[in-house]
């Protein structure tokens, strides 16, 4: 009997320590997608007002030639410097294109929550609104990965949809496999780590990376970040 007694007991501790893992696991899941939600605001209102500066002040140069492409070199000179090569020119128009394709503060409001920006990048060069709204829906309600979405725009997916006549978002998820993202692929962005400061360090796995980042942050200097939220 108590060989019996003892393999229950070793049962009960292997169902206990299988329980708190998954537990433990879960709260890592969650500090990763709150981490990813933190970060994505923050760079997707930043690039917004970057924009929304640089347009502000070429309209006030604009009877100037060429004015807008120097402010744009000029801007990149002085903020590559500072914080690295997330800055560069190409960039800047990015910022800049992104604020006149969504001028609203109030819309955009809404896009910084749920879009990350390297999707934006790829919805706002679509010239269709209505197109550029379908693939945004589509992102936010079927958690698109940054791959699936490139693709489907590439293949002209919703101008087949439209063609096709299947204009229910059903027959729409269905004719485009889920490929969702997770919020680990936001932080291996080359682009989002020199924004945010981060070379990958030589020699360090994804893993490790990722835990580097989640549970040891870069050091923030003080008042970094006022004056960024929208009111």
């Amino acid at each position: 009997m108590k060989p019996e007694r003892s393999r229950v007991r070793g049962d009960k501790r292997s169902e206990n320590e299988t329980e708190l893992l998954r537990d433990i696991q879960g709260i890592v899941r969650s500090a990763r997608a709150k981490a990813f939600l933190a970060v994505n605001f923050a760079m997707v209102e930043a690039h917004w007002l970057i924009g929304k500066r640089i347009v502000e002040e070429e309209q006030k140069g604009r009877a100037r030639a060429g004015y807008g492409e120097r402010l744009i070199r000029a801007l990149s000179r002085g903020l590559a410097a500072e914080f690295g090569r997330g800055f560069s020119a190409v960039n800047l128009w990015n910022f800049r294109r992104f604020y006149l394709t969504y001028p609203s503060a109030e819309i955009v409001s809404t896009l910084w929550r749920q879009l990350s920006w390297s999707h934006h990048r790829l919805i706002m060069r679509v010239e269709n609104r209505d197109a550029r709204e379908y693939y945004i829906r589509e992102v936010a309600d079927q958690h698109w990965s940054v791959r699936q979405l490139e693709r489907n725009i590439n293949s002209l997916y919703y101008q087949r949809l439209l063609v096709s006549r299947r204009k229910s978002s059903g027959a729409a998820r269905k004719g485009s496999p889920s490929e969702p993202a997770r919020p680990s692929d936001h932080f291996k962005d080359p682009y989002v780590l020199e924004v945010l400061g981060l070379p990958m360090p030589p020699g360090f796995t994804e893993a490790e990376f990722e835990a580097a980042i989640l549970f040891e942050p870069p050091a923030i200097p003080p008042g970094a970040g006022q004056g960024l939220l929208v009111r």
